[in-house]
């Protein structure tokens, strides 16, 4: 047939980008479970060390005994925190978590979030606005997913957001979708880095993850899964030095 050789290139351009997205797949899983692993061990070695100086009585005083075991304490709770968010991923991947989906009221969701950060940022000397119409309609979701986005992105912001800065919330009808934007006059996102920005693991600012509270780079994965398990989409657009704004358009109830 004339048509054989047509539809053979075809078939080996349709077998080669399979082969690719194979392959693709393989790479992404190998990544991850490296990254588990670099993730896992830092706090393990923590954990070892200091119960080995305790049974070993290196520990020898009140305080050097307080100090390992608070240091016992803090990692061992932040490789719970990862294992409860890798466990929330894995669900939301595989379209196993539950979503309780309800009428909700974005006004009170976000009034919500802002009264919980109130505190943070007037203890960090942040100014946290909310910019909402009387008039916004109803969403279809599950509102407390939904709060753990919005808790998810003001976090994240207090932590790029300088003394004086301000992180302003807002929402609007946009055609059958909400739109609702978080901005910060942060430090902004380099370039390269917003195509990565919700990549399971990966950290803008690495040298900002040290501490107790450090995350492992899960959030904005989460995050976005839980826009996507809503129909929704996000996006983000930054400029070193002159802030972040996240965009999340979900959509509305229907009537």
């Amino acid at each position: 047939s004339p048509r054989g050789p047509r539809e053979v290139q075809d078939l080996t351009r349709a077998f080669n980008s399979m082969v690719a997205r194979v392959h693709a797949s393989q790479k992404s899983q190998r990544d991850f479970v490296a990254n588990v692993s670099h993730e896992l061990k830092t706090p393990l070695t923590s954990i070892q060390g200091f119960a080995q100086a305790i049974l070993d009585d290196t520990a020898n005083t009140p305080e050097a005994r307080k100090q390992a075991a608070q240091i016992i304490y803090d990692e061992s709770g932040r490789m719970h925190r990862m294992s409860l968010d890798l466990l929330d991923l894995a669900r939301l991947e595989a379209g196993t978590a539950d979503l309780e989906m309800s009428n909700v009221g974005m006004k009170a969701l976000l009034q919500g979030i802002v009264d919980k950060f109130t505190p943070q940022a007037q203890k960090a000397d942040v100014t946290l606005r909310l910019d909402v119409p009387e008039d916004l309609p109803l969403i279809i979701g599950d509102g407390d997913r939904l709060a753990q986005v919005f808790t998810n992105m003001v976090d994240n912001a207090l932590k790029f957001t300088p003394a004086n800065g301000e992180i302003a919330l807002s929402a609007k009808k946009a055609g059958v979708e909400m739109e609702v934007s978080i901005a910060d006059t942060g430090s902004g996102v380099p370039n390269e880095a917003l195509p990565r920005l919700f990549d399971r693991f990966y950290q803008v600012d690495p040298s900002r993850a040290g501490g107790e509270k450090r995350g492992a780079g899960l959030g904005l994965a989460i995050v976005k899964e839980i826009v996507e398990a809503h129909g929704g989409k996000i996006g983000v657009r930054s400029q070193a030095r002159h802030g972040t704004t996240f965009t999340i358009r979900l959509p509305l109830a229907r009537k």
